[in-house]
């Protein structure tokens, strides 16, 4: 039997919990990528960095709070290591989730995506995506004004 003394802390901290992970999840990039839709976006000829600069200032636009998703690139590489950055030939849409504008760009570039709490990353689909990880450091305030002194 438990005694009500001892589930109450229990009971609190379960709620504080689960408040706080509601809280991150409407400020998630999977969540806005779910949530905000592109009013409309035509794309022709346009090379995937600038897609994607597109794609952010349209996030921007479609997101109440004004600031979108953030969205990151890595590029393919050829066989000799040069850096190529894929060309869309052509996408027309309009009314549309951002989580779908972003599967269509990667399908005709050959690229995939993976969203986490913070950002989206586009890498090629050979990479392996799945072993990717995020990582989060804090660092101290004044640590950055050290480093710009130097």
């Amino acid at each position: 039997m438990i005694k009500p003394f001892k589930s109450i802390p229990f009971i609190l901290l379960l709620f504080s919990f689960s408040m706080t992970a509601a809280d991150e999840s409407s400020t998630s990039a999977r969540y806005k990528l779910e949530t905000l839709k592109v009013k409309s976006i035509e794309l022709k000829d346009t090379r995937l960095s600038a897609a994607i600069t597109i794609l952010k200032d349209l996030s921007k636009e479609a997101d109440p709070e004004g600031k979108g998703v953030n969205i990151s690139f890595m590029p393919p590489k050829d066989d000799k290591g040069k850096t190529l950055d894929p060309v869309i030939g052509e996408i027309s849409l309009t009314d549309i989730p951002l989580k779908d504008v972003l599967r269509y760009v990667c399908e005709v570039t050959g690229m995939s995506y993976r969203a986490d709490k913070f950002s989206v990353m586009i890498f090629p689909k050979n990479m392996a995506g799945d072993k990717m990880e995020t990582r989060t450091f804090k660092i101290r305030p004044d640590a950055v004004d050290s480093i710009e002194k130097k």
